[in-house]
């Protein structure tokens, strides 16, 4: 078995390099490589490592290194942009959440969010195209990006919200 520092070295490896959707195709990258693994460990380095999930151009998820997602070194079509019309991007820091949407819709998007009343959203500020979601301490910030994605996707499918056409 390799030492966590090595495991740590591999999955930033796979991860920088390859387009990983799920915790089963990491888990598989890293068998590949000689690295055994079970889903828990694999987890908690995740979350350890602040590994962040973020929205693809074509509707998907991806992992990527907290650094590269705030920077905005993306990998190649995988620009953060969910499925949700009017949300242009959810991009991340290490500490803040910043959504764009199209002119005019930040607002609405603000209020529907600071309504649904997550848990791991402390304040959300809008101005006229960006809303800056600020987390409260003790969340991942892949968790936070996951259910800011889920709440926005169900406000548009159950109330078609911020014009949204189906």
């Amino acid at each position: 078995m390799k030492s966590k520092k090595e495991r740590i070295a591999h999955i930033r490896e796979v991860i920088q390099n390859s387009k990983i959707d799920s915790q089963e195709e990491l888990l598989k990258a890293l068998f590949a490589r000689g690295i055994k693994v079970t889903q828990a460990t694999l987890s908690r380095d995740l979350k350890q490592m602040q590994i962040v999930k973020v929205a693809t151009r074509d509707g998907g998820y991806i992992y990527m290194m907290p650094e590269d997602a705030a920077s905005g070194n993306e990998k190649p079509g995988s620009l953060l942009i969910p499925k949700i019309p009017h949300i242009l991007s959810i991009e991340n820091s290490s500490v803040m959440i910043v959504i764009r949407t199209t002119t005019g819709y930040a607002s609405g998007v603000a209020a529907d969010l600071d309504a649904a009343a997550l848990s791991s959203v402390m304040a959300t500020l809008a101005g006229d195209d960006t809303v800056l979601v600020i987390p409260r301490g003790g969340y991942a910030m892949a968790q936070v990006v996951d259910e800011l994605v889920e709440e926005l996707t169900l406000l548009n499918e159950q109330q078609n919200k911020y014009g949204f056409r189906r």
